[in-house]
This record gives structure tokens, C-alpha cells and sequence, in this order.
């Protein structure tokens, strides 16, 4: 067989390949900035952490970081919203699910006890205790707070009608313990301990739902 002139559509082909490659690449670096940078944020705050000391942690220079974040606002908003796009969808999954409202409840507190643990736990801090000098950051962080309260609270407020479930004017301030509860379980959890990330979050989600039980067995 003859080799004859390729294509046009084998050009396309090949000349994309460079391009996805680029793109992927490019993406696999922003997320390692990102948690680079979350991990600095929570460990020194907002202020105290710049595009300096985030490029010097990823053995690059800091003005490099302008070709991926304009400025550490919006690096600081990437984070917290990659974060969001991808935890909140998996909640709300099981929120959806089929299953009785105390059952896709503990499955929730489980699984964000394994993402607090093991996926995010550099991004957990940022949305609890690390202080924002920007309004705007601020109110789009306190956005993506209701937004994930709002998952949990559509399975609890399912529980007024369930009669193992505690009254119903108890179960809002319940569900908010119970997230408080789960968002500072990093702050305590010994990795490498006798009891597994996978283990304890089974504990930490039992737990939580009997506070949600009238009679709390």
C-alpha cells in the first residue's frame, strides 16, 4: 500500500492530540497550585500567604502563578469553589437516592467524614477558620456554606415525618452540631492509628445519627 497526503481529518486528529495533552497538563498543575495554596492558607491565613511563599512550596517562582490565578483573591475563590463543584455533587447523589431518610443521612456524615479525612483536608479550613479581609470572599464563602447546609437539610427535614426521629423543631439546630461536629474531626484524627480513616468514619456517621434518633439508640 501507498502512502499518499494524510488527511484532513487525520490532521485534526494528531494536531489535537498536543492540545488535550497541553490542557491536561495544564489542569493537573492548577489543581496541584490549588492545594498547595489551601494548605498555606490554613496554615499561615490569608494574609501571611502570598504568591511568593505559594510558588516557593511548589519549587517554582512566584510571579509564574499569574499565568494560572490573576491574583491570590481568585486563587483563594478557585479553591473553595473546585472544592464545592466536587464534593457537593457526591452529596447530593446519596441525598437523592432511594432509602430511608436516617440511612442516606449517616451515608451523607460518612462520606464527608472521608472527604474531610482524606480528599480535601487542606480545603476543610477554609471554609471554617481561616479569617478573609475581603467581603466578597467572605460572602461567596458563606454561599457555598448554606449551599452544602441545604443538602443535609433537604434528607433531614424528610425526618418530621418519620416517628424513630426526634421532634422537629430539635432537627435543624441537630443537623448544624452535626456538621460542626464533622468539620473539625481533621483537628483530632491520629492517622496511622489502630482505627482506619474507613472505620472511623463508619464510627463518626453512627454517632451522629443517633442524635437524630428520639431515643437516641
Amino acid at each position: 500500500m501507498t502512502m499518499g497526503a494524510p488527511s484532513a481529518d487525520s490532521d485534526s486528529v494528531h494536531s489535537a492530540e498536543p492540545t488535550t495533552r497541553a490542557m491536561r497538563k495544564r489542569a493537573d498543575r492548577v489543581r496541584l497550585i490549588e492545594h498547595t495554596a489551601a494548605r498555606l492558607f490554613a496554615e499561615y491565613g490569608y494574609e501571611a500567604t502570598n504568591f511568593e511563599a505559594i510558588g516557593a512550596a511548589l519549587d517554582m517562582r512566584g510571579s509564574s502563578l499569574y499565568y494560572y490565578f490573576p491574583s491570590k483573591e481568585e486563587l483563594f475563590l478557585r479553591c473553595m469553589e473546585h472544592a464545592a463543584a466536587e464534593v457537593f455533587p457526591r452529596l447530593r447523589v446519596i441525598a437523592e437516592s432511594v432509602g430511608a431518610p436516617l440511612d442516606r443521612l449517616r451515608a451523607m456524615f460518612r462520606e464527608e467524614a472521608v472527604i474531610t479525612l482524606v480528599e480535601y483536608p487542606e480545603f476543610i479550613p477554609l471554609f471554617l477558620k481561616v479569617q478573609v479581609p475581603v467581603d466578597s470572599l467572605e460572602q461567596r464563602r458563606d454561599e457555598l456554606r448554606r449551599e452544602q447546609t441545604a443538602i443535609f437539610r433537604r434528607v433531614v427535614d424528610e425526618l418530621v415525618t418519620a416517628p424513630q426521629a426526634i421532634p422537629a423543631d430539635r432537627l435543624h439546630v441537630t443537623l448544624n452540631l452535626a456538621l460542626g461536629g464533622l468539620a473539625l474531626i481533621g483537628e483530632w484524627f491520629k492517622p496511622g492509628s489502630d482505627l482506619g480513616v474507613e472505620e472511623f468514619a463508619d464510627q463518626v456517621s453512627q454517632t451522629l445519627i443517633r442524635m437524630f434518633v428520639a431515643d437516641g439508640g
